[in-house]
């Protein structure tokens, strides 16, 4: 698996480190009784490094289990089975002292502004709550939130307003403000763009980046558009059905994905140019719309591979893991497809390049 660029010795260590972790939700009571659990779990014997002071994002549909996924490292959720470790400890296992640290130290941006701030708090009381733990005059407390706001791009003056008083773009700037009011060293941004106009996207997307590099942050990045990922992200992860099916650099994923279902959620981003748009006949249907296989490849039912290597029998009988394969940078990338190495020519050969 890659790592970030630093070659100091913290820079190896991860600072998440998911191993085979399996996420099952039980469903909700119904006349009285469980109805059992799902038919297949939210994430299945996932693992994944995540390195400090890198974005890293995790992508795929909706229903892929990337919330999931960032529910469990923030420890909002606990696993079913396997460990998710920050700094080698066990987060579902941390004494109280350790897990206030950790809440502390590791916050969330949620993916709706307008539901995450309290409409009857002004501003000034939103961000107090961060301060509460901290020893500071009201004085310092003040001049503190002024220049937190500042730093999001906005002013002083709107600390006494109401949050139905600013535009969804303002609202997620004052949700990253209040993030910050506890000096977080890791954001875990669930869609944090995706409820905003396009142009507001890049505003908060080129704060974030500021952010990230101004404060050292370490940005976990959960979203379904690749446009986001490709703009800010180091490495990213790609999920499908509780499934991590493949991990790269951004370049690496971008341009040269190894994995048929990354090809296909590339091939399905909109294209602005009509002249160079081209048939995509791999994208067939949507996540859901076909029973996951009771063993094989969880992607076999959808695979526009598959269907042109002759429906090879491997791939309904035994699962693929990821496995690493070497680029020609040199770097490690992991991938779970049993015929990854004829990707790129089967895609190239898909739209007639």
């Amino acid at each position: 698996m890659t790592t970030p660029d630093e070659t100091s010795a913290d820079a190896l260590v991860p600072l998440f480190s998911v191993r085979n972790v399996t996420k099952d939700f039980e469903r909700k009571r119904r006349f009285g009784r469980k109805r059992g659990r799902r038919s297949r779990p939210a994430l299945d014997a996932v693992s994944v490094d995540i390195y400090r002071g890198e974005a890293f994002g995790i992508v795929g549909e909706s229903g892929s289990g990337k919330t999931t996924l960032g529910r469990l490292l923030i420890g909002f959720d606990t696993p079913t089975e396997g460990e998710v470790h920050f700094e080698g400890r066990v987060v579902a296992a941390m004494s109280r002292p350790e897990r206030r640290s950790f809440r502390r130290r590791v916050q969330m941006v949620f993916q709706n502004p307008f539901a995450s701030l309290n409409p009857f708090r002004t501003i000034r009381d939103t961000l107090s709550d961060g301060y509460a733990r901290r020893r500071m005059s009201s004085a310092e407390r003040s001049a503190s939130m002024t220049e937190l706001l500042a730093r999001v791009g906005l002013n002083e003056s709107m600390l006494e307003r109401y949050p139905h008083e600013f535009s969804g773009g303002q609202r997620q700037r004052i949700v990253l403000a209040r993030a910050l009011t506890v000096e977080p060293s890791v954001l875990i941004a669930d869609e944090p763009v995706s409820a905003l106009d396009v142009s507001i996207q890049a505003q908060v997307l080129n704060l974030l980046n500021s952010l990230k590099n101004d404060l050292g942050l370490t940005v976990v990045m959960v979203t379904h558009d690749l446009r986001v990922v490709n703009f800010f992200c180091d490495r990213i992860a790609v999920l499908y059905m509780g499934h991590i099916v493949e991990v790269g650099s951004r370049e690496a994923i971008m341009n040269d994905s190894w994995h048929p279902y990354t090809r296909m959620l590339i091939s399905a981003a909109p294209n602005g140019d009509p002249e160079t748009r081209s048939e995509r006949p791999w994208v067939s249907s949507e996540l859901g719309a076909t029973e996951p296989p009771a063993e094989g490849c969880i992607f076999a039912p959808r695979c526009w591979l598959r269907q042109q290597l002759g429906n090879p029998e491997r791939c309904t009988i035994e699962q693929p893991t990821a496995r690493p394969i070497l680029m020609e940078d040199g770097a490690a990338h992991l991938t779970a497809c049993h015929f990854a190495e004829e990707v790129p020519q089967q895609a190239k050969a898909a739209v007639g390049a």
